[in-house]
């Protein structure tokens, strides 16, 4: 398993030039709704910004970091100097980044985190070269960066997706970058479908790429991979609330589609753009235990058909038992599923808006879920999180 930082949530410090406050937004950013915190603007921002959604966020950053098997998937020659990321949070990545550098040898990359609001604790205590700006980047354009100061800006922010998404994450990005500098993007779909049985190894995976997958129990994917709609009653109710209300907000419920496309747009600009896209199921799917083959123990290569289900890679084995799971690769699908209920319960103001149901309704829903979910293996047909990485280096 990836290490995990010892970060010390402090008060937190922003090293940031002052300058007079200009807007409420800032000084006072957030508002308390529902029982919980959240920002002043929760149009831009929907989901609460309390220590519980903080804990997810860390979750589902830790996890990505997990199945992708680094801080990043881009390809560096050497460390870069200079980092920036956007919607730092916690600054948990900033601090696995920094982590997995001084292993290299490298200690004294340079970290700027940028947000809304300071959450991030002070790094810098801990041996990192670090400093937080806070920054309305949702809506206050240019950033407060020079032109080329970065060699790598990252970004993870779940709503930068959409019609009236801020902004084109590759093009505004793209003149904080030095020449050769990358900027890479990960995020993962809110809709939830089912991964369908024998998924081929997809096209463009590199045998690292599918190693890891092995050992974390997940599945390379790309437009091609089998998903359908989920089979989840509870699943397809959350699936149509979450749909409407990001689509009212601007946002799209999709958005590995759509940063996957911005990249593709800005192909005149950069060069080496890759991307990773994986499926992490929820459990132990149903037809992984039906001694079919799989990525994450017998993959089959594209193009088997039917009726030739022995035609496996050369890593592979034939068995007649049950493939089971180790307790990481369980641990880490549990995890996926958590983080999944813990989107649920942050969007609970909107999606049981969505869902026309009053307290009370809404409140045996969620206990049924939950119940359906984590007792019942109520996602054994192969729904799982989809979630990708896209990287570019610029011209």
């Amino acid at each position: 398993m990836f290490p995990i930082p010892n970060l010390i949530f402090e008060r937190p410090v922003t090293n940031a030039p002052s300058r007079p406050p200009i807007k409420e937004e800032m000084t006072s950013p957030f508002v308390y709704r529902h029982g919980r915190r959240f920002l002043r603007d929760a149009n831009s921002y929907p989901l609460p910004v309390d220590l519980v959604e903080l804990h997810r966020q860390n979750l589902r950053t830790l996890l990505l970091i997990q199945v992708f098997g680094a801080p990043f998937c881009s390809p560096f020659h050497e460390p870069p100097k200079k980092v920036l990321e956007i919607a730092c949070g916690t600054a948990l990545w900033s601090s696995s980044c920094h982590e997995y550098f001084k292993r290299q040898g490298c200690a004294n990359v340079s970290f700027t985190g940028l947000d809304l609001a300071p959450f991030a604790p002070d790094l810098s205590r801990q041996g990192v070269n670090w400093r937080f700006v806070q920054h309305d980047y949702l809506r206050e354009w240019p950033l407060p960066f020079k032109d080329g100061e970065f060699d790598f800006i990252f970004v993870k922010n779940e709503f930068i997706a959409g019609e009236k998404a801020p902004f084109n994450t590759v093009t505004r990005l793209r003149k904080y970058l030095k020449r050769g500098g990358v900027v890479e993007v990960w995020n993962a779909d809110h809709l939830i479908r089912c991964l369908q049985p024998e998924p081929p190894i997809a096209a463009g995976a590199t045998t690292e790429d599918v190693e890891q997958a092995k050992r974390t129990a997940t599945y390379t994917i790309n437009a091609a991979t089998r998903l359908t709609k989920t089979q989840n009653k509870y699943l397809q109710e959350y699936n149509l609330w979450v749909e409407k209300a990001l689509q009212d907000l601007g946002q799209t419920a999709t958005p590995c589609a759509l940063i996957g496309f911005e990249f593709l747009s800005e192909a005149d600009y950069h060069v080496q753009f890759g991307s990773r896209r994986l499926a992490i199921p929820f459990c132990q799917v149903r037809w992984e235990d039906e001694n079919l083959t799989s990525q994450s123990g017998t993959q089959r290569k594209p193009g088997h058909g039917k009726g030739r289900k022995k035609s496996l890679t050369k890593d592979s084995t034939t068995t007649d038992k049950k493939r089971t799971m180790t307790p990481d690769q369980a641990a880490l699908r549990h995890t996926a599923l958590n983080i999944l209920i813990g989107f649920i319960e942050g969007m609970e103001p909107l999606l049981m808006e969505e869902s026309g149901k009053k307290q009370d309704e809404w409140d045996r829903w969620w206990g049924n879920m939950n119940t359906d979910l984590l007792e019942n293996n109520g996602t054994i047909n192969g729904e799982c999180l989809e979630v990708g990485a896209w990287w570019a280096r610029k011209q």
